[in-house]
């Protein structure tokens, strides 16, 4: 499974800075990420990547 790390915005907008192969590697970007602070009107969190798209091209 493929896992990314995103960072995420106050106003609920989400943009990918990285994938992973292993959802470990992907806690460990975020982790060094906060160990410089924790700043205020933003998160970084880990999700998955979806095997199938949720659409079809056509």
């Amino acid at each position: 499974m493929i896992w990314e790390v995103r960072i995420q915005y106050a106003n609920g907008k989400e943009r990918i800075l990285r994938a992973c192969k292993n959802r470990e590697t992907a806690l460990r970007y975020v982790d060094a990420m906060y160990s410089h602070g924790y700043p205020m009107h933003l998160a970084y969190v880990v999700c998955p990547v979806p095997e199938q798209p949720a659409f079809q091209l056509a």
